[in-house]
């Protein structure tokens, strides 16, 4: 009786003998970028411990992390015979603790996130590593603030929250005397990299890449957002310039209510109003025919097999949404649209942006990791979820992250992001300062905003007619 093949989808153990090949995703760095050294290829997790924080236990934890999962301890080592990854025996470099307590008390925590900000922005050597470091600072007894950095080479959001829930269950445990119970993880990143390289192929990858092929007719794999601001950016180097708004909680259940009455998601209806602001503009630079192909640049979480659930890694990828409609489609029909877009892309997100651009033969292969001013002028979109109060915290500790004041390099043009909040959304628009101005700024988010409001409320009301009612128009 014959053993029976395992099944294509399955991600299994690989040897780790010999040649350890990365994913196609780490291909494009490696090929286009191994020596860039951005800050947006950084991703710095700060975290703000308030209580009797053990640091020496808080250290074990970390050792612990680093040898569960491999992605923290992976390298890429320089090879003429094509790229490959390497796993690094134990974390290579200690915790660093240093103190602040002899900086006044209404500047310490300041002092603080300077110092890690410019632990965080240290370059990485992606070919002999360790790309994961971590630093605490000791603001006073009660409040430490951790970051740990990491090389996104390596790392994606999704796994940043399994390192933060592991990490406290990880000292919550230890804490007690207790052994620590994770969850069992059946693969590792080089796992996963195997994988992919054999099940992106043939057939299946015919089939995935003919969707794509379609999504790109007529527009760019990093698809132009149209949007131009006719008075100009500021004269100068770019930088990258964040409003906000916010939306409370009342608001917020009755956004989430509309969403769950038409069987979709916050992402979806957030989209919506996001592609109808853009329609809206778009109209004066493209034209009407034009105007209503919108296609906006996100991330996809690519955890599409139950082995990945737990795996820490670099698996997300970026993808295009594109959706088409005009002035006449109401707004609820603009949520399913965006919707369907979203859901078609999440069923073919196995196969990454990067080896869509490679089989493409595009000259935008690798341009995310090149001079951001040579990057075309695209909206990327975003609604995540950063709340810590998903998290069980360890006992007598009040933990919260806290963004780095590192200074991100603006690329691309323009970023709507939605935060899900305790009390509500966070609506942030991002845009670089030599493109755009604030006024125009201002003014976008401010239309985004009252367009998510006119359409949740009055979900029969046309695209073209959302702005009309805005401006007082019949």
């Amino acid at each position: 009786m014959s053993t029976p093949h395992a099944s294509p989808l399955l991600i299994t153990p690989t040897a780790r003998e010999g040649r350890l090949p990365v994913s196609f995703t780490q291909e494009e760095r490696l090929e286009t970028g191994r020596h860039v050294q951005l800050v947006n290829n950084k991703i710095p997790v700060g975290l703000i411990f308030e209580g009797p924080l053990d640091v020496t236990l808080l250290e074990r934890c970390l050792e612990i992390l680093g040898h569960r999962h491999e992605s923290l301890r992976l390298c890429f080592p320089v090879d003429p015979a094509g790229h490959t990854l390497a796993v690094l025996p134990d974390l290579q470099e200690p915790l660093r603790v240093v103190s602040v307590e002899d900086t006044a008390p209404d500047r310490r925590l300041d002092h603080a996130l300077a110092l890690l900000a410019e632990d965080a922005v240290r370059p990485f050597e992606l070919s002999t590593g360790p790309l994961f470091r971590r630093m605490v600072v000791r603001v006073d007894e009660h409040t430490h603030v951790l970051c740990m950095t990491m090389d996104h080479v390596n790392i994606d959001a999704l796994s940043v929250r399994t390192l933060i829930s592991e990490l406290f269950a990880l000292y919550e445990s230890l804490a007690a005397g207790r052994e620590p119970r994770l969850p069992h993880l059946p693969v590792q990143f080089p796992d996963f990299a195997a994988w992919e390289r054999g099940y992106l192929r043939g057939p299946v990858l015919e089939r995935l890449m003919g969707y794509w092929r379609e999504q790109f007719d007529g527009i760019d794999p990093i698809p132009s957002s149209g949007l131009v601001d006719p008075a100009g950016g500021v004269e100068g180097p770019a930088r990258l310039v964040k409003l906000s708004t916010f939306i409370d909680s009342e608001r917020t259940k009755s956004i989430d209510a509309f969403a769950e009455s038409l069987g979709t998601s916050l992402i979806s209806v957030v989209g919506a109003a996001v592609k109808a602001t853009v329609w809206r503009r778009r109209l004066d630079t493209v034209g009407d025919e034009a105007a209503g192909t919108v296609a906006l640049f996100g991330s996809l979480g690519n955890r599409t097999r139950p082995e990945t659930q737990h795996l820490v890694g670099y698996l997300a990828t970026v993808a295009t949404f594109r959706t088409t409609f005009d002035g006449s489609t109401t707004f609820s029909d603009l949520v399913g649209l965006v919707g369907r877009t979203l859901w078609d892309a999440m069923r073919h997100q196995r196969i990454p942006h990067s080896l869509i651009m490679k089989e493409l033969g595009h000259p935008q292969y690798g341009a995310r990791y090149g001079d951001p001013a040579g990057m075309p002028p695209y909206l990327n979109f975003d609604v995540l979820d950063y709340a810590m109060d998903t998290f069980t915290q360890p006992p007598g500790l009040s933990v919260r992250r806290v963004t780095l004041p590192t200074p991100e390099v603006p690329r691309g043009g323009l970023r709507v992001l939605g935060f899900r909040r305790p009390d509500g959304i966070s609506l942030e628009f991002r845009y670089r300062s030599d493109r755009y101005g604030e006024a125009w700024a201002k003014d976008f988010l401010a239309e985004l905003d009252r367009v998510l409001a006119l359409g949740t409320g009055s979900p029969a009301t046309r695209v073209h007619e959302l702005f009309d009612v805005r401006a007082g128009r019949s």
